[in-house]
C-alpha cells in the first residue's frame, strides 16, 4: 500500500487542491474527493486538470503529516486552492475510519500533538528529509512549499531541459508548464526572474 499526498492544478485558472490519497495503483486515476475540486473538474473537463504526486510514504503518519504541513489555514485563504478545510487527521473521518481507530489517534496525537498547532506541525515538518522539502517547495511554489531560492545549477537545469520550446510564440506558458511539472504561475513568475531573451506577451 502507497500513501500519497498529491496536487491537482486546474491549467486554465493555476486554482489547485492538495490531498492525499492511499492506493496499490499510482495510476489509478483518482481526481481527490473534495467538493470544489469535484465540482471544478466537472466544470472544467478532466482534460484541463493535471496531477502530480508529491510525496510517496509506507505509512500513513508521514502522509498526514506532511497534508497537515502543506494544508493550513492561510493556505485554504489564499483564495487560489479548492481545499475546504485544513489537513491531517480529522479532517476527513469519513475517509480514514478503516485506519484510524480511536486507540490508533490518540496514539498518534500524544506523539504529534493538535493539528492547529502550528509549531508542533512545523517540528514534523522538519523531519521530512531536506531534499525532499526542497523538490515540494518548488512544486508548490515559494509562498506554500517554503523559501527555497534556485540555485545557479537549478536554472540552468531547467532552461536545458526547455531549451526547444520558443518563448516567442503563443502556447509557450504550457509547454514549459508541461515540462518543467510548474503552475502557470510558476513557470511565468520563472521566467520573468531568470529569461533575457524574448518573451511572448499576448496583448
Amino acid at each position: 500500500m502507497k500513501y500519497t499526498v498529491y496536487k491537482i492544478t486546474n491549467l486554465i485558472n493555476n486554482k489547485f487542491y492538495v490531498g492525499v490519497h492511499r492506493t496499490n495503483d499510482l495510476d489509478d486515476g483518482y481526481m481527490g474527493s473534495g467538493e470544489l475540486i469535484k465540482e471544478a473538474i466537472v466544470k472544467h473537463g478532466k482534460g484541463n486538470f493535471i496531477k502530480e504526486y508529491l510525496a510517496i510514504f509506507d505509512n500513513p503518519e508521514d502522509m498526514y503529516n506532511m497534508e497537515s504541513e502543506l494544508v493550513d489555514v492561510d493556505f485554504i485563504k489564499s483564495g487560489n486552492t479548492y481545499n475546504m478545510t485544513v489537513g491531517g487527521i480529522g479532517s476527513w473521518d469519513y475517509a480514514n475510519n478503516s485506519y484510524w481507530t480511536e486507540d490508533r489517534r490518540k496514539l498518534h496525537n500524544s506523539k504529534i500533538g493538535a493539528w492547529g498547532d502550528k509549531e508542533k506541525r512545523r517540528e514534523v515538518w522538519k523531519t521530512v528529509p531536506m531534499e525532499q522539502r526542497k523538490n515540494i517547495g518548488k512544486r508548490m511554489g515559494d509562498k506554500y512549499g517554503g523559501q527555497n531560492k534556485l540555485t545557479e545549477s537549478d536554472i540552468n537545469e531547467r532552461f536545458t531541459l526547455i531549451n526547444d520550446i520558443d518563448l516567442t510564440k503563443y502556447g509557450w506558458v504550457k509547454k514549459v508548464s508541461e515540462r518543467l511539472k510548474l503552475t502557470h504561475t510558476q513557470v511565468k513568475r520563472f521566467i520573468d526572474e531568470h529569461y533575457d531573451g524574448e518573451v511572448y506577451r499576448r496583448k
